[in-house]
């Protein structure tokens, strides 16, 4: 077991040497673009930094690969990946070319559970640009990393490495009540189990993302205009205890909808519904996104649920796969 060991150790050394090298090799590029310097010639160092970039990033896919498979065989005694986690940390946009038009993007997005002794690679470097205005399903299976990746990329859940660009920010280098500020104001968030609180009734629930954020002008109207448009406003006194669940997930609609926000996230928002309440829902869903045009995305494991989209992303063992 010792040569095992020794082995270990030595491929940890040498991904650790390589990052550092291709940290290097990078910040020098950054340094090259911010200069204004994207011309590839003989007379700057441009192209030999994102050749080496390049280079070093296939050597430690290898590299990675044989760690990961060295940990699983071997078990816990050199924890996989244990280098610094701020190796790779960005707060500058601009590394990934974000276009205006991109209200989320993500980049090598790592999510790693501890179950006992096996851990479980639940992201394994996800990629993923998403435009304001569309409407997408992030599709597959159980375990295939679906809410994982909704709870990274919403900020209610931190990546190991990655990072998250939405509007325009580094999502999770803002502090916790920027975040909290973020999802209450910019995201709305439809779940499976409806989330409502059982001592509110249909009006109230709708109404709290606005009584939280202080937001009180024309609220009666617009409260009163979500419930019609969702054809609750029949139930607007009763309480969720006295609601079917269609009945619910309509309220759960209005309430993410209440604040107006840029991105609504669905996470299985039919899970709990026979197949005719949740085709009424996804109906409404894409109702309000003809007419509003705000970006929502949906996590489903279900292909008639992804067909309302406009666009599908099939997630597979904790990465974005092709169709």
């Amino acid at each position: 077991m010792t040569s095992e060991i020794e082995y270990g150790k030595t491929l940890l050394i040498e991904v650790q040497d390589k990052l550092q090298e291709c940290q290097i090799h990078l910040r020098d590029y950054l340094d090259e673009r911010k200069n204004g310097v994207e011309t590839i010639d003989s007379t700057n160092d441009f192209q030999t930094n994102l050749l080496s970039i390049a280079e070093l990033s296939i050597d430690l896919f290898v590299e990675a690969e044989l760690l990961k498979t060295w940990t699983d065989i071997f078990g816990s005694d050199i924890p996989y990946f244990s280098f610094d986690r701020q190796l790779f940390s960005y707060n500058d946009s601009d590394v990934f070319d974000v276009t205006d038009d991109v209200v989320l993007a993500v980049r090598g997005l790592t999510k790693n559970y501890n179950l006992g002794k096996t851990t479980v690679y639940a992201l394994r470097g996800v990629n993923l640009d998403i435009k304001d205005g569309e409407f997408v399903a992030i599709v597959g299976n159980s375990g295939a990393g679906k809410t994982t990746l909704l709870n990274c990329i919403a900020g209610l859940d931190t990546p190991d490495y990655g990072v998250v660009f939405f509007r325009g920010r580094n999502l999770h280098e803002l502090g916790d009540p920027a975040k909290s500020k973020s999802r209450l104001l910019e995201m709305g968030f439809i779940f499976q189990s409806y989330t409502l609180l059982p001592h509110f009734n249909t009006r109230e629930n709708v109404a709290l993302p606005a009584d939280l954020a202080g937001l009180s002008k024309d609220l009666k109207d617009r409260i009163e205009n979500l419930l019609e448009g969702v054809g609750i406003n029949q139930q607007a006194k009763q309480y969720p205890a006295t609601l079917s669940g269609g009945q619910m997930q309509r309220v759960a609609i209005a309430r993410a909808l209440t604040n107006r926000p840029a991105v609504i996230f669905a996470d299985e928002p039919t899970g709990d519904l026979d197949s005719v309440t949740g085709k009424q829902v996804m109906d409404l869903l894409k109702k309000f996104h003809e007419e509003t045009k705000t970006t929502i995305v949906v996590i489903t494991h279900e292909q008639d649920i992804a067909n309302y989209a406009e666009r599908r992303i099939m997630m597979k063992d904790g990465i974005i796969t092709p169709r």
